[in-house]
């Protein structure tokens, strides 16, 4: 089963971890967030990471467990997943008037 997210985030790990540790952690992050950190924002410091994934399988605990597997390599993680399957606001104007106005 598959499901619509957006994930939204920064890593930013410690100083001195060579540069294959880093590719082999890069990799295993990829993989639970289910997007590129090669591709993600780096602004010299950390890598931000924004992005929508229509077929995703992204999951808090399975990124929790590459958290805890790299924790001695972490400066800091951060990480929110929206779950798109539910709109938060419909609206549906036709001919003139609101068919539907559902607005938080």
């Amino acid at each position: 089963m598959s499901w619509e997210t957006l994930v939204v985030g920064e890593l930013k790990l410690k100083e001195g971890i060579s540069k294959e540790e880093e590719s082999k952690i890069l990799r295993d992050f990829e993989e639970v967030l289910e997007c590129k950190l090669g591709e993600a924002e780096w602004d010299g410091e950390c890598y931000s990471f924004q992005d929508v994934n229509w077929v995703s399988h992204v999951e808090g605990e399975k990124i929790a467990k590459v958290v805890e597997k790299y924790k001695d390599k972490i400066e800091y993680f951060d990480c929110s997943i929206y779950y798109l399957s539910e709109p938060h606001e419909n609206m549906f104007f036709d001919k003139g008037d609101w068919v539907e106005k559902w607005v938080l």
